[in-house]
């Protein structure tokens, strides 16, 4: 949308406010991002790099929040002022892309799979969610995304194996798509914004601009809060017709409905209500909840006070988002959690042990030679394998229980109470007795056996390193007794203590 220079200025003073007023979440996710990817990579990547990385993060992390007060202690942005402050902002955030791309490298031990897979998820997800406090901005927003990603990408490129050129393939599509996203996220800001300046002069043009305006809008009656006019994108985002949207009352398609009644008081006491996410809850789809992005701010329409609500549609970043924080947590192929996940729900399980006096197991499952089922059959038929499996594990198990893969054929079972070692191994037996039935795939019919070793707490091992590292002991144990079979934890036979 085309803005004269006095709307241009406008433009700027509200990036700086937007900007500046998502800075302390932006800072505390980068510094818990970067803390939790040192420590995953520590198995990995030697101390001094890891350490050194994230000094030079909490260096720049230190430098904008100190920007971030300033920014506070200088007032309310003024047209004089605003590109000054822009340009700051712009170069911390440039400088906070480039470390997060030279730590996408240098925390990237080559040949470590799995450590890559960690970081891309992890790169990836900071990326979706900058989206969401720079768009505004096109400058800022690329300024963190190709120098945070594409080095990446070229180093993934550069591994010369199939699956690093894969992950290198798909990262650049997300980092082309993202952008892309971006740019339309801001070009629908600064629309919404636009309209917003010139409602003020031009009630007639005002509304024609929210007709046909891509930004989901509305007016509502101070006195009755019913609906005086919604656009087409407002009646498709509640799933409503045209007609039906006025004269409705917008409380009853909120999820939260204090959330709305909140909005309304603080509309009453002069106060503008900008960038909130609410859960909508569709008319035609009420089981399905949209997520936007809405300013509210107090009007005045045909001569009478009224409310403006705008909604900028997010459902679909929403859900990608929802989608990456899965896969980091989760085995794609299985949907099992993974090794990060299982490791949060023992720390959680032994807390809750510790705290009640009881007893938990913990059992790592390996199967034995499945090796050979992928060299006989390929890896199509013993990824079916591993799928079964999973599904035989989490059908024996209860729901308070977890089953996680951590590997290529090594799952592990937390069982979260006990009243006894015996338990565990009445559990243990189950497992290997349904792991041991034949599975019928791709009209091949398949055995495979497992080899299970228990540890439990607190009678093996008191903590989370020691408890994981006990009960792969006692799974050597059972594949050195000729597996298909239980071991639980022996000090006596593994040494280790």
């Amino acid at each position: 949308m085309n803005v004269n220079e006095n709307d241009s200025d406008v433009l700027k003073v509200e990036q700086v406010r937007v900007l500046y007023s998502h800075l302390p979440t932006s800072l505390t996710v980068n510094l818990l991002l970067g803390v939790i990817l040192v420590a995953v990579q520590s198995t990995a990547i030697s101390a001094p790099p890891r350490l050194g990385w994230l000094a030079v993060l909490c260096t720049v992390l230190l430098v904008r929040a100190l920007l971030f007060r300033a920014r506070r202690r200088a007032g309310p942005p003024t047209a004089g002022d605003a590109s000054r402050w822009l340009r700051r902002f712009r170069i911390a955030v440039v400088a906070t892309g480039a470390i997060w791309g030279a730590g996408s490298i240098m925390l990237s031990p080559a040949g470590h799979a799995a450590n890559q897979v960690f970081i891309a998820f992890a790169i990836g997800g900071l990326c979706a969610g900058a989206i969401t406090s720079l768009a505004i901005d096109r400058v800022s927003t690329v300024g963190f995304l190709l120098p945070a990603l594409a080095p990446f990408v070229v180093y993934l490129a550069l591994q010369s194996n199939a699956v690093s050129l894969g992950m290198s393939a798909m990262s650049a599509v997300f980092l082309v798509f993202i952008t892309v996203s971006a740019r339309v996220s801001e070009r629908a800001l600064h629309d919404n914004l636009a309209l917003r300046i010139r409602a003020v002069a031009d009630e007639a043009r005002f509304r024609a601009m929210l007709e046909y305006s891509p930004i989901a809008a509305r007016i509502t009656d101070v006195e009755t809060n019913r609906v005086l006019f919604a656009n087409p994108s407002y009646a498709a985002l509640l799933g409503l017709e045209a007609d039906q949207a006025v004269g409705a009352a917008p409380v009853r398609f909120y999820a939260n409905p204090d959330e709305y009644a909140a909005v309304v008081d603080r509309l009453s006491r002069g106060e503008k209500v900008t960038d909130q996410l609410v859960e909508l809850t569709p008319a035609n789809k009420p089981d399905e909840h949209k997520w936007a992005l809405a300013t509210y701010l107090r009007t005045e329409y045909r001569g009478e006070p009224a409310d403006l609500g705008w909604f900028y549609d997010i459902t679909e970043r929403k859900r990608m988002e929802e989608q990456i924080r899965y896969l980091a947590y989760h085995d794609p192929l299985t949907e099992l959690p993974n090794r990060v996940l299982l490791r949060d729900r023992l720390r959680h399980s032994l807390a809750i042990a510790e705290r009640a006096s009881s007893a938990l197991a913990l059992m790592f499952i390996d199967l034995d030679e499945f090796k050979r089922v992928n060299d006989a059959h390929g890896h199509d038929v013993g990824d079916s394998l591993l799928r079964g499996v999973a599904e035989r594990l989490s059908k024996n198990v209860r729901q308070s229980d977890s089953v996680a893969r951590i590997g290529g054929d090594e799952f592990v079972v937390l069982l979260t109470t006990i009243r006894a070692a015996e338990d565990a191994l009445v559990v243990a037996e189950q497992i290997r007795a349904a792991v041991d039935q034949p599975f019928i795939l791709a009209e091949r019919t398949l055995h495979i056996s497992p080899s299970i070793g228990v540890a439990i707490y607190p009678e093996h091992a008191t903590n989370e390193s020691d408890l994981i590292r006990l009960a792969d002991a006692a799974m050597y144990c059972a594949k050195a007794a000729g597996r298909n079979t239980v071991r639980l934890y022996d000090p006596g036979v593994d040494g280790t203590q």
